[in-house]
């Protein structure tokens, strides 16, 4: 009975004096990240590349698949950094670092198609 005792104590103690748990998660992103929302803007047959580049910038890097026929790449860089703890038990962290593109296909000057890869 008294170890039952001893042992409640110690747990309202631990919890009175503060958190038991926690954690956080970041996001951090390089390249020419295209969000979801803009890339949805983007209207297959009437959206021009004047409006690509003026709202998303400098493409990574231009193909010309054949005159006339051009696809631009933005390429980025994802950081999940995430971490967590249950008071002096457990600490436990992770980063995950992914690699995506977002390409966008031009016949002359109207986009003609987007896709992410």
């Amino acid at each position: 009975m008294r170890i039952i005792t001893v042992l409640l104590s110690m747990v309202l103690m631990m919890g009175s004096s503060g958190c038991l748990f926690g954690g956080h998660s970041k996001v951090h992103r390089e390249g020419n990240y295209v969000a979801a929302t803009t890339l949805g803007q983007i209207q297959p047959g009437k959206t021009d590349r004047a409006w690509v580049q003026a709202v998303i910038g400098e493409p990574t890097e231009r193909v010309i698949v054949q005159p006339g026929h051009e696809i631009w790449k933005y390429a980025y860089s994802e950081t999940k950094d995430s971490s967590g703890y249950v008071f002096l038990i457990f600490g436990a962290s992770d980063k995950k670092v992914t690699d995506s593109n977002v390409f966008i296909e031009f016949e002359g000057q109207i986009v003609t198609r987007t896709w992410r890869g």
